[in-house]
């Protein structure tokens, strides 16, 4: 049988939990959450998580029928041999072995001692250097301490540290002020460099592949701007830190950082592409984060489908893709420190599972990844959710908030009301309005799942199960569809045909283009002259 099933649509199991879909399509959604012990049987609470999926569109024949569908296609074997290291990544031969990153206790001990040991060796000697440039000890050309950083990435080299620098300010005991820049426009470096120190400014150069354009020719910019600063002995060497899977490529630099070539850009943050982390909280907050995530690991290769919280919604999302039809999966954060939650699972999810092909090269019949979209709450209560709620298009979410409330009275209110405003969107997506009588302009129909996930605390500890979570979700996903979530070979060809069109721009190969871009380009090419 194929490992697809868009290729083995008469597969028992998928044209079973058809079966129960249809059937839950009959029900109205509004009946759903009437049922007695709802919240009890379909909540978990693990790792200071609260992840509650009894607002989903779905009952308990559903639920049945997609934990028979994770057991057949032997989704937690798969997982399992995800942690062991075995080949999964079959278009590129590799490994996939972010989770042996945050290992740090070595409980998942089955891990390969040799590539334990060189992660293990890596990260104590990022993180010495992280405390050193934290306490002054790694300085610039002038013998001064580093006062701000410039992490220049993309993609996953990007969101990850992102996401959690903004998410864990409060956790930052540092005075050193953290900037990103991930764009190539000119103008997002040059905005930085106007009000940044040349000589105590440290460029942390993030490429897995030490070739992405955007982040070298931000590097390169860089380097301009130093030299143009500095004195012209200064050794512009010393304010320079590059990470990448490819260290010996490198050149100019000493301070060099190495990340496993099995592990993606998207699910790099816990090794040396924490490095912007570890500057900002503190070796101690960066091995919290490595251990909250390694707790997810362990409880997600440790539970059987049922009470696996990972494959929960994974086939949740399958269920909502491939039964429900829905056409987007919105993620909003309820929590102004997640708000960058969004691009971070947007990258994840649509750079992994955005694919249309099996791992045995096979065209899938199924749809795969959704469009991940939506931002930060309350703002998009009065954005999209007028088409949420009254649109024409189905979508499933994902509703995060915390617990934790700031310490005055009128803070505690105003979190309360965030609360309720999180738990009252999940209600009416689902069941809408429930009076007949109400004029047609006023109904809002429902039947749009949702799941809410409270974090007991935004801490480095529950951010790290969270992001975890959703990585293992991805996978998760990734096996049900049958396809491979560790390459991305969609972003490459784009990358080749800029080159192309750079070229031609430059009234240069302007034959290697179509004639309908190639009349373009002239048009940019005089516009540019002028």
């Amino acid at each position: 049988m194929s490992d697809s099933p868009g290729n083995d649509v008469q597969c028992s199991t998928w044209n079973f939990v058809q079966y129960e879909a249809d059937r839950v399509l009959q029900l109205n959604p509004s009946s759903i959450t009437q049922i007695a012990g709802r919240f009890a049987a379909n909540h978990q609470e693990v790792e200071g998580l609260i992840v509650d999926w009894s607002r989903q569109r779905i009952d308990e024949g559903g639920i049945r029928a997609l934990d028979k569908l994770a057991d057949d296609r032997d989704t937690l074997g798969f997982l399992d041999r995800l942690a062991r290291g075995e080949i999964l990544n079959l278009t590129e031969n590799r490994s996939v072995m972010h989770m042996a990153l945050r290992d740090i206790g070595r409980k998942l001990n089955y891990i390969n001692n040799t590539i334990a040991e060189q992660i293990a060796t890596e990260r104590k000697r990022m993180l010495e250097f992280a405390e050193d440039v934290r306490q002054g000890r790694v300085q610039g050309s002038d013998g001064k301490a580093f006062t701000d950083i410039v992490h220049c990435g993309i993609g996953g080299s990007h969101w990850g540290p992102a996401l959690v620098c903004d998410a864990l300010q409060e956790f930052s005991s540092s005075p050193i002020r953290l900037h990103f820049c991930s764009n190539s426009d000119p103008r997002n470096l040059q905005t930085l460099e106007s009000s940044l120190p040349a000589s105590t400014t440290l460029l942390v150069v993030a490429s897995k592949s030490n070739s992405t354009f955007e982040t070298l020719a931000n590097a390169r910019r860089a380097r301009t701007w130093l030299t143009e600063r500095l004195k012209p002995e200064a050794d512009l060497d010393s304010h320079f830190v590059h990470i990448s899977s490819k260290p010996d490529a490198q050149v100019g630099s000493a301070r060099k950082f190495w990340i496993p070539d099995s592990v993606g850009g998207r699910f790099s943050l816990w090794s040396s592409m924490g490095l912007p982390i570890a500057i900002f909280m503190g070796r101690d907050r960066f091995l919290e984060l490595l251990e909250g995530a390694n707790a997810m690991d362990l409880h997600v290769l440790s539970e059987p489908t049922g009470t696996n919280v990972a494959i929960r919604l994974a086939t949740l999302a399958i269920w909502n893709t491939n039964f429900l039809n829905c056409e987007s999966h919105l993620v909003l954060p309820y929590d102004s420190r997640l708000k960058l939650l969004t691009p971070y699972c947007q990258q994840l999810e649509m750079e992994s599972n955005g694919k249309r092909v099996d791992t045995d090269g096979e065209t899938v019949g199924e749809q795969t990844s959704p469009v991940v979209w939506g931002g930060l709450e309350t703002d998009g209560q009065h954005a999209w959710h007028q088409l949420l709620h009254q649109g024409t298009r189905s979508y499933s979410a994902d509703i995060v908030a915390s617990l934790d409330a700031l310490d005055s009275k009128s803070d505690q209110d105003m979190h309360e009301w965030m609360l309720a405003n999180a738990v009252a969107q999940s209600a009416v997506m689902l069941a809408g309005t429930t009076d007949a009588s109400t004029e047609p302009h006023r109904q809002i129909p429902g039947g749009n799942g949702s799941t809410v996930i409270l974090l007991d605390q935004v801490n480095p500890r529950t951010l790290g199960a969270l992001l975890a979570l959703y990585e293992h979700k991805v996978a998760a996903c990734g096996h049900l569809w049958g396809i491979n979530s560790f390459d991305q070979w969609g972003v490459e060809e784009g990358k080749l045909q800029a080159g192309r069109v750079h070229d031609a721009i430059q009234g240069e190969a302007a034959d290697e283009v179509d004639p309908a871009t190639a009349e373009l380009l002239l048009t940019i090419r005089k516009k540019l002259s002028t």
